[in-house]
């Protein structure tokens, strides 16, 4: 009897296991990765980069040698004569735009870089929504978290109240009340769950995220320190905002000077052939235009207003940045010093609390009511903490967003 086939089942056991797709984990991401995910995948970033794609094709549009193609006229017929010849009239005639065709490949230029820079200034916007989502996900993340913390402390609660009812040492009040604060404690779990999943939605839309995909966000809601003031202000200039009024005002120059190419006069040659009767006559010449009505006096004056408006609005954009920065520091150091304040004169004292707690309930050194009035007074400080958290973590975006830096 043999039992190779018996042998080989474990073999093919394994390869089966190995070929089953194995369970995707979450997604994990920082707010390094969240931004790249929103620059590659979200709705707005895929946009901007199509409009880019548009203003590229118009340089190829405006690369060819001729915008207006040949024209072919022609003719034949029969002259009323008795003999009745057939006379024909053949003629080809090409626009050579000597002056036009630089001005029009430099306005399509001018689009690019305009598009480019309306990208940058897309992706900044879109900057400032992801890093504000994430942290909102980071903080509900963390709420969800310390609502778990407080589950368990309330059963552990539960569990030292039943023991000291028993022994008689308090009341059913007391029971009662270390109950209802555990079922209030389970449903505050649910709902801080609940929270987050909203948070984890709000940035997986603007990431792009796939239905099937879980995301899971680390990091820390403390930000690091920001630039000095000089580099703050020096950095406005760059914004993306500003970049894109310059190259409005080149796109606008650019289109000034086609305008006057346009204005000039117009100039083609011609080239034809006639039969009448029986003599063929070959021709050609030139023909242009005397620009005296219209001399593009509309498209000159419209890219000059572009072009004042480009720096009025730039100039603008400046001014109100300086002032933005300005105000987004003065939040941002108020919530700075909110922070340090709290971590340098309440979670002291509220690690230790958290640590006394448990045990002096286990050892009927405060009452049941006591205790719950303790643990609710604590939980609130964590809270409040995390809201501290959030708050610098948004101020710092709102300052970098408004200099122009990285988030």
């Amino acid at each position: 009897m043999s039992f190779a086939p018996t042998a080989r089942l474990p073999v093919a056991a394994l390869l089966l296991l190995h070929a089953l797709p194995a369970a995707a984990g979450p997604v994990e991401l920082d707010l390094a990765a969240a931004l790249e995910r929103a620059h590659r995948a979200a709705p707005d970033a895929v946009a901007a980069r199509g409009q880019l794609a548009v203003a590229e094709a118009a340089v190829t549009g405006a690369s060819v040698a001729f915008i207006d193609n040949p024209e072919v006229d022609g003719g034949a017929g029969p002259r009323l004569t008795s003999a009745r010849p057939i006379d024909i009239d053949v003629r080809i005639e090409q626009n050579l735009e000597p002056w036009r065709r630089g001005p029009r490949r430099a306005v399509a230029r001018a689009g690019v870089a305009q598009a480019k820079a309306d990208v940058d200034v897309a992706l900044r916007r879109l900057d400032l929504d992801v890093a504000t989502a994430f942290f909102a996900a980071l903080h509900a993340d963390r709420a969800a978290e310390l609502a778990r913390r407080a589950e368990e402390l309330a059963q552990k609660a539960v569990e030292t109240a039943e023991r000291r009812r028993k022994a008689g040492d308090i009341t059913d009040l007391d029971l009662d009340l270390a109950r209802t604060a555990l079922g209030r404690a389970r449903s505050a779990t649910h709902a801080n769950a609940s929270e987050r999943a909203s948070a984890i939605g709000a940035l997986a839309a603007l990431i792009g995220a796939a239905p099937d995909e879980v995301l899971a966000v680390r990091g820390d809601l403390k930000p690091l320190a920001l630039p000095d003031l000089a580099a703050l202000r020096a950095a406005i200039a760059s914004r993306p905002d500003v970049r894109a009024l310059d190259a409005e005002r080149s796109a606008a120059t650019a289109e000034h000077d086609l305008a006057v190419a346009n204005g000039r006069i117009e100039l083609a040659l011609w080239a034809g052939y006639r039969r009448e009767d029986a003599d063929s006559i070959v021709a050609g010449g030139l023909r242009f235009t005397l620009p005296v009505w219209n001399r593009a006096q509309g498209d000159k004056a419209a890219a000059a207003a572009k072009e004042r408006r480009a720096i009025a609005t730039r100039e603008a954009v400046v001014r109100v940045a300086a002032r933005q920065l300005a105000d987004a520091l003065a939040a941002y150091d108020s919530a700075k010093t909110a922070v340090d304040v709290f971590e340098r004169d309440v979670l002291p004292g509220l690690n230790d609390s958290e640590q006394l707690l448990e045990k002096t309930l286990a050892a009927g050194q405060i009452t049941v009511s006591d205790f719950l009035v303790a643990r609710q007074e604590i939980l609130n400080g964590r809270r409040e903490y995390l809201d501290r958290l959030l708050a610098l973590a948004t101020a710092s975006a709102a300052v970098r967003f408004v200099a122009g830096g990285a988030l």
